[in-house]
């Protein structure tokens, strides 16, 4: 009987899923809202990019979903379950849904409430040393797994780096005016260390001159003012990255002082974005993190969450069309299991 990677290699074209090598495994950490084709193709294509990486999957789903959706989204992670068994795809739904607001930070002890963090579940139950964060609008075209773990070296986490089209810094016209510096960037984020006289000089000069930025020095006290690099756009994208969870988990909450990689800090009339204020506590305990082409091994849909009808369908059919293409297996077993015409 030909073993399971034979079989893979076999049918590498059809909806197969490889065991992992637990010497070399990442876990998977995805944050579902809704979105069913979309999450579907986002971890079958994942699979069948990256699947000899793949550990344990954990689809953590919150709980709001969309009016739209013609099958359930918690159809994938049946499908996942019977193909890779209960032990490799743990499901979790919190009790509580934060939506784009900061933790309230006197109730993180309570791992109740803070399972209700993106990604909580995973970060704290996972035994593995890696832990692969994804999001669930997106299309792996190449083993992206396996050109992390090349790449990595001693970075905390690796993916893409920074929000810069939001970022001051990144504006080649106020870099040179105030500090004769070309403008920062990813693969250049740790190059570019202002003070918070400096910091605080750059986005007034880009209100000064109209140039976007988010209201976030209303809130730098208390936080800008102690650290004030890395900047507040500074982070590790969260659509795709892989994290180092043997070095960063003891310092993070329940383990440690940090918030997790999830969450949001309030930030003056806003949040931070996700994950910003994690990882400015890693580079504050002395840790770098590495950018790496994501786009060059996934396509990610942006923006079509919780955004108008129109995009939302659009998005699923698109997702609906590439599954048909590429996993008509899961496409013929979805139509069985939802008893849909899809």
């Amino acid at each position: 009987m030909p073993s399971a990677a034979s079989r893979y290699k076999q049918k590498k074209s059809e909806d197969v899923m490889p065991s992992a090598d637990s010497a070399a495994r990442v876990d998977v950490a995805v944050n579902i809202f809704a979105k069913p084709y979309q999450t579907a193709l986002s971890l079958l294509s994942l699979l069948r990019a990256s699947g000899p990486h793949v550990g344990t999957i954990y689809l953590q789903f919150e709980p709001y979903g969309s009016e739209h959706d013609v099958v359930s989204p918690y159809l994938i992670a049946s499908w996942l379950t019977e193909q890779l068994g209960p032990e490799r795809c743990r499901v979790f739904q919190p009790d509580y849904w934060l939506d784009l607001n900061a933790a309230d930070t006197q109730r993180l002890h309570d791992p109740a409430y803070r399972y209700g963090i993106r990604y909580q579940y995973a970060f704290e139950h996972s035994e593995a040393r890696l832990l692969f964060l994804m999001h669930n609008d997106v299309f792996v075209q190449r083993d992206i797994l396996g050109a992390m773990l090349a790449a990595r070296g001693d970075a905390f986490a690796i993916g893409h780096l920074g929000q810069c089209w939001n970022c001051p810094a990144s504006r080649a016209e106020l870099m040179r005016e105030l500090f004769g510096l070309p403008p920062c960037g990813p693969g250049r984020q740790e190059e570019f260390r202002p003070d918070y006289a400096q910091l605080c000089a750059l986005y007034a000069l880009a209100v000064e001159r109209g140039v976007f930025v988010r209201p976030y020095p209303e809130g730098f006290t208390g936080i800008f003012d102690r650290q004030p690099w890395p900047l507040p756009e500074c982070r590790i994208n969260e659509w795709a990255c892989l994290l180092d969870l043997e070095r960063t988990r003891p310092l993070t909450l329940p383990f440690g002082a940090a918030l997790p990689p999830g969450a949001y800090r309030q930030c003056g009339p806003i949040c931070l974005d996700i994950g910003v204020e994690w990882f400015r506590a890693m580079y504050a305990h002395g840790f770098h993190a590495r950018h790496f082409p994501v786009a060059d091994y996934l396509k990610h849909w942006v923006g079509t969450g919780k955004v108008t009808r129109r995009r939302y369908l659009q998005a699923e059919d698109n997702a609906l069309a590439l599954l048909k293409r590429h996993f008509p297996a899961y496409v013929d077993w979805l139509r069985r299991k939802s008893g849909k015409s899809i």
